[in-house]
This record gives C-alpha cells, structure tokens and sequence, in this order.
C-alpha cells in the first residue's frame, strides 16, 4: 500500500481514507498500526485519533437519556477545547464532528413602514444584489461580502473598495438580497451591525429619520443593535415583528421551513405575533430561544445552554447538537447552493458536533456520510442521501 500520501494528512483525512480504516477494523490491526507509525512519526497525534474515532464508531450500540448524551457532550467540549481550537485553525479540515450513534457520543474531528413594502422575491441565481431606493440593481459577485453605510445614508462602501451614492428620501428603502452559497455583513447607517446568512433578505432606510427603527427580513441574520433609547429598533418578518432592548440575536425564518426561531444572546427582545389579536408581548431574555410554527399562534420558549450553536455560521461553521441527519444537511445545501435530497427514516440517529465550512462540498458530504453510517449518489445536479 502507497503511504506516501499520509505525509500530508490531517486526522480526518486518515478517517476518510478507506484503506486506513482496513487497517484499524481488520483483526491483528496493531501491527499495522504501529508500523504506520513508525514510518510516520509526526502524524502520531493524527493517526492515534483518528484511529480512537473509527474504533469507537464501531461499539455495540446501547441506550441512553438525551440529558445523558447532553451532558457527555458538553463534557467533552470541555476537555478538548484546546484540540478543537488548534484543529479548526491550522487543518484545512472539512468535519470535526462529535456524534451520538446508537447514543453513544465521540469526538470526531418612523418613514414609510417596511411592513408594508412589497420585497423583491426573486434570489439572484449567482451575485448578492444590493438594490437601491431608485431601484438601481448593484451586483456583487464575491462569496463573502461586505457593505458599509454612511451615518446620513447617503454614502456605501462595498468589499472596502468600490463606492456608491444614492439620494436620501423620507420612504426610500433599500433591499440587500443574498443567494445560496453566499453571505454578507451590512453596517447600517446608525452603527448597527447585521450578518446575513445564505438565501436570505434584508430591508432597511438607508437613513433612520422617524421615531423607530424598522427592518424586514426573510431568511436568516444575526444583529448587533446600535443602543439608542430614544429610537427603538424593530425587527419585522412575514410571521412575527420584535422589538429590541438591546442588543445581540439571530433570527431564522426562512419561509420553506416549518419552524421559526430566535435566540437571544445579550440584551433583551420583545416578541409578537402578527395577525393576533389582541396581541401579547412575549419577552426574552439572554441563553433563551423562541420557536413558533406555520400552525401555531404562540411562541415555544427554551433555555439554550451555548448560543455559539445559532451563530457560528458567522465564522464558517455550522454547529449542531440532537440534530437529524437531514436537519444537518438542509443547511448545508443552503451554504453551497445544492440540491440535496435525504430517503432516511424519521428515527434517525442525532448528531451532536461542529463542521467546517471553509472546504469543499464532496469532503463535506464524504464526512457526513462516513459518520452518519449513510451514503449519497449524485443525480445530476443533485446529491440524494440513504442508508448505507
């Protein structure tokens, strides 16, 4: 066997590389092993974990309480936090994945309101499209972007290089519409701070001239509100509108999904139904999350324990914990812009993890099959996952 190309490999390439993993499964494998690493010993760190991963994926399955696997989950946050730290920043790594299969848990690498603008429901197919209020379309190609407004509104700075001006009305809004597979961050004109995640839309004034502050978003967004008492910031969607105290959230409400949600990080937000009447504040307050569903007419109110599992897709990752397969892969197809179809049967193992976004689609897919115990074909433009 060619084991050159260990040389460059970091621990989940070893757990992908099917010829390794003969190597641990096959009875009298310790050999092997320790001749692998005598020929390689800087990777000794890499291949004794991933080795530890593969072995442990094969252990007879056995029950276990969510609140058990919670616990070991967290548990192991803990005690590898400074392997997780050196994995994500020096491996050009796709999966660092820790999963509870048959329970068991592993590491595993105002003006005009915006509520009633009619917004621009078609996505861009390729570019972010910044439209301006004289309708002007501005394409921006980059995967990544940025966009910076002046405090009057009048001025924009995209990427940090190119710049752009528009005239400042009293009704004039703004729309920033974001495709599949793309991202971008927006200072708005009065400092507030608004990450928008793949496929969604956001609208705003470029200048906040009345007594409120008022956006309206589909899709998904993490928001940092500039504080002013005298100005109050509301955030308005097709299915709820919030008020904001102060000052960091993410909102989920992408309009194909069933469930809604928003979890509070710092601060303190207000909810309310649209269409309810009479409606009723509902309040939240930090490590706190709101669902509501399309049939329901109130809010689910949970505690979450780490809020870095809604917002790491900032970052490039997508953090998960108790998810299904095809929850996991749902968002995945929205950060690359894919076409992926799930045939899994409903009681399918959670996964509990962290997945790197910065590689590419097929090392990501190959990770989540492996680990899952799924695989995937391609169909033409589209990638369909069933049980192995």
């Amino acid at each position: 066997m060619d084991q050159e190309r260990f040389i460059t490999y970091t621990t989940d390439d070893f757990i992908l590389d099917e010829d390794f993993r003969e190597i641990v499964r096959e009875s009298g494998s310790t050999d092997r092993l320790k001749e692998l690493l005598e020929n390689h010993p800087e990777k000794q760190y890499e291949i004794n974990l991933a080795a530890e991963i593969i072995i442990g994926l094969q252990v007879e399955k056995f029950q276990q309480t969510h609140n058990k696997k919670q616990d070991l989950w967290q548990s192991i946050l803990k005690s590898q936090k400074r392997q997780f730290r050196i994995l994500f920043l020096k491996v050009a790594a796709s999966i660092v994945l820790m999963i509870g299969i048959g329970g068991s848990a592993f590491y595993v690498s105002t003006h005009r309101q915006v509520d009633n603008v009619v917004v621009n429901k078609t996505l861009p197919s390729e570019n972010a499209t910044l439209i301006l209020a004289d309708g002007k379309a501005v394409a921006i190609s980059s995967k990544q972007s940025t966009v910076h407004y002046s405090t009057d509104g009048s001025g924009i700075v995209v990427n940090d290089s190119s710049s752009l001006s528009q005239s400042v009305v009293d009704d004039g809004l703004n729309q920033m519409i974001i495709p599949y597979g793309k991202r971008s961050f927006i200072m708005l004109s009065e400092g507030t701070k608004v990450w928008l995640n793949s496929g969604s839309k956001l609208v705003f004034p470029p200048s906040f001239k009345g007594k409120t502050r008022e956006v309206f978003l589909e899709g998904e967004a993490l928001f940092d509100v500039a504080p002013n008492n005298e100005k109050p910031f509301y955030v308005k969607t097709e299915r709820f509108k919030m008020k904001v105290y102060g000052t960091k959230f993410n909102v989920q409400v992408y309009q194909q999904d069933n469930d809604y949600s928003i979890v509070l990080i710092e601060g303190k937000v207000s909810l309310k139904v649209e269409n309810n009447l009479p409606e009723k504040e509902i309040f939240l307050e930090p490590n706190q999350k709101a669902t509501i569903s399309k049939d329901k007419d109130s809010f689910e109110i949970t505690n979450v324990e780490n809020t870095e599992f809604y917002t790491a897709w900032v970052e490039g990752y997508l953090t998960f914990t108790n998810e299904e397969v095809t929850g996991l892969l749902k968002r995945v197809s929205r950060y690359y812009n894919v076409t992926i179809e799930t045939n899994l049967p409903e009681n399918a193992e959670k996964i509990y993890g962290k997945l790197d976004l910065k590689d590419d689609l097929k090392r990501v897919l190959d990770g989540i099959a492996f680990i899952s115990k799924t695989k995937y074909e391609k169909q033409g433009n589209k990638y369909i996952f069933i049980n192995n």
